[in-house]
């Protein structure tokens, strides 16, 4: 057994039906909240994954609100997929049709976005 076969799944907490379930079966997305007025990533499992993220697609593509678009750019700039249109100033039209775009490529799982690794508590 390698290492990493030899460790335990991490288990995580979904945070749209509050129950636990291995990493393995759990999805990074984007959600809106509206506490902080922005996107932010959230965890959920196969049940829940979908209606969430055709909740998040439903309100980026409703919104003209540009801080919001920024805040759904900047939580894929958070796990790495930069959207340079956005970095460059294009039209704010242009950085919204993409990120829907990056919500279809979700749904689909042909970008799956990673947990990423457990950072110790001193």
């Amino acid at each position: 057994m390698t290492p990493a076969e030899d460790r335990e799944e991490r288990q995580i907490f979904c945070s749209g039906c509050l129950q636990v379930f291995s990493e393995s079966l759990v999805h990074v997305i984007p959600y809106f909240n509206s506490s902080v007025t922005g996107y932010v990533t959230t965890y959920r499992c196969e049940q829940c994954w979908l209606p969430s993220l055709e909740e998040t697609r439903a309100r980026l593509a409703s919104t003209q609100d540009e801080a919001e678009i920024v805040s759904a750019a900047v939580f894929f700039q958070r796990h790495g997929v930069h959207i340079h249109e956005l970095m460059r100033g294009d039209p704010i039209s242009d950085v919204q049709k993409i990120l829907l775009q990056l919500i279809d490529l979700l749904r689909s799982e042909g970008l799956r976005i990673p947990i990423g690794r457990d950072i110790p508590r001193d």
